[in-house]
């Protein structure tokens, strides 16, 4: 039986152009990433947004496993 080694955290994608029109984040989505492989800081996604009705730019924020509920 093969044991997991890679550790997975917890991440918020939250809207960029959301947070140029209203000036705060809003976190659409909750995933988790695998941080021994990509880069929390650099990764970036097109996924989307419910408020602008159209697909706009996400980046990941870390959050705790009791924020993801």
């Amino acid at each position: 039986m093969a044991r997991a080694t890679k550790k997975r955290a917890f991440f918020a994608l939250y809207c960029t152009e959301c947070m140029e029109q209203f000036g705060k984040r809003v976190e659409n989505y909750k995933i988790l990433l695998n941080t021994t492989n990509t880069n929390p800081k650099e990764f970036t996604i097109r996924k989307y947004c419910p408020r602008l009705n159209k697909h706009t730019l996400h980046k990941a924020r870390q959050i705790s496993r009791a924020q993801n509920k």
